[in-house]
């Protein structure tokens, strides 16, 4: 038996809503899965290769939660997804391999795709794995997604309540990919144990708005209700180019700019008309940084989420 998943980027937080907002974006790893197999991973660097593989770990968490033994399988990896970049590679990994469990649980019956319940329990199995759902939800359903957890029984379970809506076609993601990693560990670390009542207001507010901007398709709107208070000020002391770079973003006519995720990557907003004179300003800027040259995708949203192929 041999299928494939495929699952999107994403980018989390966007501004305001820590932990809780995010969307996908059209920037994916794919994923080859035989089985039976003999547990051969390959198509990624050897580091990874192995029974600490986020994919493996998934597969064998959601593959506990059936009831089922976990499945000897052959992986090959074709990820694009660059690693500890605040573009949701793990969860891209955890996603697909909470999925490939179910399909194999499934089999022939698994053919027509993922239900609602199929794409339900990948996100809470996902998300476990992950401490948070807001990546985990975008990759799982695609879009926007708005994404809480709730306590759930008396043994420390939870559950997840997730609303998606479409994302405008004509919005263009600009991906700003330095050429060094943040691990999430790190950016955590850097954030205060507390916070003041005026920050907490402050990113009430403008999460709710960034919801609605999506919802409304007001690109004018997302632009104002992005700022943060949460973890960007201090997340962006982690990250050489920060100023330069964000500040190179609004001159060059970006509507609306965040950290994607824990970072490093900068994300930017603009309409489909206006993003070939964007991408054409910011090239010079991020090939000459200091700390190296910066990549940069263009991306459009993501409207699927996890997809499976045979």
């Amino acid at each position: 038996m041999r299928f494939y998943i495929r699952v999107p980027a994403t980018s989390a937080n966007l501004g305001p809503g820590f932990d809780a907002l995010g969307a996908a974006l059209s920037l994916y790893n794919n994923f080859e899965i035989d089985f039976p197999g003999s547990g051969r991973i390959s198509g990624c660097e050897e580091r990874y290769a192995n029974r600490d593989n986020l994919f493996i770990k998934a597969l064998a968490a959601a593959s506990t939660e059936l009831g089922l033994a976990e499945p000897a399988i052959d992986l090959r990896i074709n990820a694009s997804i660059p690693p500890a970049r605040g573009l949701g590679s793990s969860a891209a990994m955890n996603v697909g391999g909470a999925a490939a469990a179910l399909v194999l649980a499934r089999g022939a019956s698994a053919a027509a795709g993922f239900s609602s319940e199929d794409r339900s329990f990948i996100l809470k199995t996902s998300a476990l794995l992950e401490g948070h759902p807001d990546n985990a939800a975008s990759a799982v359903y695609g879009g926007f997604c708005a994404s809480i957890s709730v306590p759930e029984g008396k043994n420390g379970g939870f559950g997840i309540f997730t609303s998606s809506s479409p994302i405008d076609p004509t919005w263009r993601f600009h991906a700003m990919i330095p050429p060094f990693e943040l691990s999430t560990a790190v950016a955590r670390a850097a954030l205060p144990d507390t916070l003041s009542r005026s920050d907490a207001v402050f990113n009430l507010g403008r999460a709710a708005l960034v919801a609605l901007a999506f919802e409304k398709r007001d690109l004018a709107l997302l632009g104002a209700a992005c700022a943060d208070r949460i973890h960007q000020p201090y997340r962006k002391l982690l990250i050489p180019g920060w100023k330069e770079v964000s500040e190179a973003t609004a001159a060059a006519g970006a509507k609306a700019v965040w950290l994607s995720g824990a970072g490093p990557t900068i994300l930017a907003v603009t309409s489909d008309q206006d993003a070939p004179a964007f991408a054409q300003a910011l090239a010079p800027v991020l090939a000459s940084r200091p700390e190296g040259p910066w990549a940069l995708e263009t991306l459009t949203a993501d409207p699927f989420g996890v997809t499976l192929y045979r």
